[in-house]
């Protein structure tokens, strides 16, 4: 039987590496075995829940390429079957009703005991009080999980606890839910973060009522630089984050799947090549580390590897100022520009910027670059003349003329080459000055050098 995997969020917040990586890896899993990736929204959490969230977790996986195989399914369409399953593991002794008040229940969290309430084999004459419903753990034996990334992982159930499934306000939690759900959903392999793993074990006593026996997989946390934790404090970008900055979505696959995994010593990995070599047994055991420079060097090579016509349909979907002055122009002249600058740019935002210093006719300058004006300004009538006097505006014939005005002014590159990018785009480096030129044409050219180079 084919996998089904699913990716299972609260909407509580933002999109993050984190999560998108686990529903990577449970997508990636699922298409390696021609399987089926789902995506739950448990969204049953009335206060906490948002639709920001929502749309950030649909639009983020669906932006990375993750899509769901079915209908996104929203666990609170579910609950009625969660709390009917509850009352059903009562009559069959799997669960009972607890009518301990709050002041009690603080009491044994204050003694630090396991919650193992007088009413698991006791009854209660009346109806009329609040009650919650709770599992009844096995108080003896051991519980084993063969996982397949951290193998097999056993606890004494006697430290297992007699968790609340349906709360006093008669709405379920997150263990009978979740558990429930993925049984419905006929997920055959369960990948999630191993701060699961405990849940994992808790939930048995759910799995083993509805005789459901799936795989698990509990792949490692991220943590920050200093190998600690992730918590808000490190203000860890959003996939949102990442796509407003100018990333790729290849970029980010290969950053998260290099995050725990790899094909031998293979750095750059896409998303296809994944699926074709992926095994969840050797994804690592040890937490994975944030690498922002790591993420920029995908993101740069990338950018270089993609030709301009597809940079040019990334850049329309992107959302930046002054975007319809942007488009203003030729296309032809943006997929040259594009070309010309890719390389050196690190996001799409950078590239964006670079492109828009071509059609800028002023800049500021600092006085190091108006320095460089001063020392080569004797120069700038016979560079003018002869560019002037160019009837063929090519890379070629511009390349030559500035090589002929060096050797007969017996000059450096430099001499011409830095007053003359500062003039075309404001910046003293950056690609060949006779691109330059070629891109932004004879007469503005001409024009931006007699305005700028002062």
């Amino acid at each position: 039987m084919p996998p089904i995997t699913r990716f299972a969020p609260s909407p509580t917040g933002l999109l993050h590496l984190g999560g998108a990586r686990t529903a990577l890896f449970n997508f990636i899993f699922a298409k390696s075995k021609n399987g089926l990736f789902k995506v739950r929204i448990e969204d049953t959490d009335k206060i906490r829940n948002t639709e920001k969230s929502v749309s950030s977790i649909i639009n983020g996986l669906n932006w990375l390429g993750l899509n769901s195989d079915s209908e996104i399914i929203y666990q609170k369409n579910n609950i009625t079957e969660h709390i009917k399953v509850a009352h059903q593991m009562i009559e069959n002794g799997f669960a009972y009703k607890c009518y301990h008040d709050d002041k009690e229940i603080q009491e044994m969290k204050t003694q630090k005991k396991k919650i193992i309430s007088i009413w698991r084999d006791k009854k209660k004459s009346s109806t009329n009080e609040k009650f919650c419903i709770r599992v009844k753990s096995p108080q003896n034996g051991i519980t084993e999980i063969n996982d397949q990334i951290q193998g097999k992982v056993k606890v004494n159930n006697v430290e297992l606890d007699d968790y609340i499934i349906i709360r006093t306000d008669g709405t379920p939690t997150f263990l009978l839910s979740s558990a429930i759900d993925d049984y419905l959903m006929s997920v055959t392999d369960i990948i999630r973060g191993d701060d699961h793993l405990t849940n994992s074990f808790r939930q048995m006593i759910i799995f083993n009522f509805l005789n459901y026996q799936p795989n698990f997989a509990h792949i490692p946390l991220i943590h920050n630089e200093n190998n600690q934790k992730l918590s808000k404090r490190d203000n860890v970008l959003s996939i949102d984050d990442y796509q407003k900055s100018g990333y790729l979505p290849i970029a980010i696959i290969n950053y998260m799947l290099r995050m725990g995994w790899s094909i031998g010593d293979q750095e750059f990995i896409t998303l296809n090549e994944a699926i074709n070599s992926f095994e969840i047994q050797k994804v690592g055991k040890s937490p994975s580390i944030i690498d922002e420079k790591k993420l920029i060097f995908f993101n740069n090579f990338y950018l270089k590897k993609s030709n301009e016509t597809f940079l040019y349909e990334k850049i329309k979907e992107f959302d930046f100022k002054e975007k319809n002055d942007f488009f203003d122009q030729d296309s032809s002249i943006i997929k040259e520009s594009i070309k010309l600058f890719k390389d050196r740019s690190n996001s799409l935002v950078e590239l964006i910027e670079s492109i828009k210093k071509l059609k800028k006719i002023e800049y500021l300058y600092n006085d190091y670059e108006k320095e460089v004006f001063k020392k080569t300004f004797n120069n700038k009538s016979i560079i003018l003349n002869k560019l002037t006097g160019i009837n063929s505006w090519n890379n070629n014939v511009l390349e030559s003329t500035i090589n002929d005005i060096i050797k007969s002014c017996n000059l450096k590159f430099k001499d011409v080459a830095q007053p003359l990018r500062l003039s075309l785009i404001g910046l003293i480096s950056g690609p060949s000055v006779s691109e330059l030129m070629r891109i932004i044409g004879k007469e503005k050219s001409l024009e931006k050098i007699l305005l700028n180079w002062n």
